[in-house]
């Protein structure tokens, strides 16, 4: 039967199209000439394939494809809508993360630290913030400032735990340095200290001469310091012409 016969391509072809290509012509004509009563099923599947094509081109019509259009459309825009509020969460969550840790890290800083009166070589004092890395492990201390006048009341020693600190032994009871805050236990990291040097003018200096003495208070540190030394420097705040108390940065262990 001329169907029968076809390559499945074939028979493909001609029910995609509803017509039959150049080389099935004379099959078509056989058939229906000679054999009408074996292609009632095959005409029934060109006129079925026709019809379908026909409604194709119906809902393929510019209505519909102006809503296909505006479907379309609608979809993309969420998509993007989507796609951005996805970059805007993202972006969010990496700014918080972000301010986050700048905040541990300030409020680190703001533990580890204290604001001081530092002598610039201009002869200007500034208040500026200074680091103190802590000495006592596991984060377990803090930086404390305390101002006290002589004589402070203390009684200070090296440290046994670790050498080059100075902690302070004893606090006498009622002493200036127990009202300025100072505990039994502190490391002492700094302190104010005065230095009496010349100062001249430049036209002096130009003419030879010495200059005048002139006392400054600076901060000294004292992390290694030997205890003498740390000693003098906390004496040396009788000499300040201004009387000023006496600034001690400590480090404290958490109560």
């Amino acid at each position: 039967e001329p169907f029968q016969q076809l390559t499945p391509r074939e028979k493909m072809t001609m029910v995609s199209t509803g017509l039959p290509n150049p080389r099935n012509a004379l099959f078509l004509v056989l058939s229906l000439f000679i054999l009408p009563e074996r292609c009632h099923s095959f005409l029934t599947l060109i006129a079925f394939s026709h019809r379908t094509r026909h409604l194709s081109y119906v809902r393929e019509s510019p209505e519909n494809l102006a809503e296909d259009m505006r479907k379309q459309a609608e979809k993309l825009r969420q998509e993007v809508a989507s796609f951005q509020q996805k970059k805007e969460a993202n972006a969010e969550a990496e700014r918080r993360s972000l301010k986050k840790v700048q905040e541990e890290k300030q409020a680190i800083r703001e533990r580890y630290s204290a604001m001081l009166p530092i002598l610039k070589g201009d002869g200007q004092t500034l208040q500026e913030r200074i680091d103190f890395p802590p000495r006592q492990p596991d984060g377990t201390s803090y930086i404390r400032t305390c101002e006290a006048s002589l004589p402070l009341g203390l009684i200070l020693g090296e440290s046994e735990d670790i050498p080059g600190l100075t902690v302070v032994d004893e606090v006498v009871e009622g002493s200036n340095g127990q009202e300025a805050g100072v505990r039994v236990g502190d490391i002492v990291r700094a302190c104010t200290a005065c230095q009496t040097m010349m100062k001249a003018p430049t036209w002096q200096i130009l003419a030879g001469g010495i200059g005048m003495p002139e006392t400054q208070r600076m901060m000294f540190n004292i992390d290694g310091r030997p205890f003498e030394e740390v000693m003098d420097a906390i004496s040396s705040n009788r000499m300040d012409p201004e009387g000023r108390p006496v600034i001690l940065v400590v480090e404290r262990l958490e109560d």
